[in-house]
């Protein structure tokens, strides 16, 4: 499976999980746009380096790469690395948003909008700001792919970390609703929620034996493949997501009960059917809020 003649732009890629995610696609013949800011773990003193260095190292392997430095918190930032694809290569086939912030733990009365802020710029707002820059190359492209990066934990929760929570349980909205969209101009869209020994998880345990056997089997490099596989053309997935890391994958779905269908009922009528509203046998997969209403009304008393 290869990428000749592609375009892919893949934010956070000077470190972790995009750097092999570049590396990767570049090695199948993919052009690459390398962004990162550089910053340290706390957000202070970006540098160039980090992004400059896979540049090099994709060049010394024969590749087609160009270093972007910008900012994808903010829409000035995104519009200028889609810009910067397209006058390097002519246009843009892949989108990657990996770029994110380590997990800030907060108590539920310690939260801050400040904080929110952040979180929720760099890894939502600014994700649907990138995918909107780049939407109309894709949409020209016919083949357009698009892998936004969630996570777990804004999934399924984690405790103390309301922020990181937010902004990547945000993205499966902004993924489905993506999704819908990409039909008609062959755009895919999918999500992956990876797990990998990078800064993100640094401190993540004081156990070493732990951390030890977390840092040989949590290789950012065994997320990639699956990267590259939502991004080739052959891969006709969309508005799936994915949970990916230690050699692992898996598919994440959501699902409907058959549920309760009883016109005027009251709170002691749900008191009492409860166990019927959240028995899952029988569940099913809407694909969209168009589909979940109609599972709802054919469900309806004649």
């Amino acid at each position: 499976m290869r990428y000749d003649g592609k375009v892919a732009v893949i934010t956070g890629a000077g470190r972790g999980l995009g750097r092999e995610q570049a590396l990767l696609l570049a090695e199948r013949g993919a052009k690459l746009v390398v962004n990162d800011l550089g910053i340290a773990i706390d957000g202070s003193a970006p540098s160039s380096g980090p992004a400059q260095e896979v540049v090099d190292l994709i060049r010394q392997r024969g590749g087609e790469a160009v270093a972007n430095f910008s900012d994808v918190s903010q829409d000035v930032g995104v519009r200028q690395l889609i810009a910067d694809a397209v006058e390097a290569f002519g246009g843009v086939d892949i989108v990657v948003g990996n770029a994110g912030r380590t997990m800030h733990g907060a108590e539920p009365d310690s939260l801050t909008p400040e904080l929110f802020e952040q979180y929720l710029s760099l890894m939502l707002s600014g994700l649907g700001l990138l995918v909107s820059a780049a939407w109309p190359y894709l949409a020209k492209s016919g083949e357009g792919r698009i892998i936004l990066t969630s996570s777990s934990g804004g999934i399924f929760g984690l405790r103390s970390n309301p922020y990181y929570g937010a902004a990547k349980g945000g993205v499966i909205g902004l993924l489905r609703c993506l999704a819908l969209d990409g039909e008609p101009v062959g755009i895919k869209v999918n999500a992956l929620c990876p797990l990998g020994s990078t800064r993100l998880f640094a401190g993540f345990s004081t156990d070493e034996n732990f951390n030890n056997w977390f840092n040989d089997r949590a290789k950012p490099e065994y997320v990639a493949p699956l990267v590259a596989y939502l991004a080739h053309r052959d891969c006709e997935a969309t508005g799936r997501a994915f949970l990916a890391g230690l050699g692992h994958i898996s598919e994440i779905f959501t699902g409907l009960t058959p549920g309760l269908n009883m016109p005027g009922h009251n709170m002691e009528d749900i008191r009492d059917n409860f166990a019927q509203i959240t028995d899952r046998e029988g569940y099913a997969q809407p694909t969209s809020a168009l589909g979940a209403t109609g599972f709802m009304i054919s469900d309806a008393p004649v």
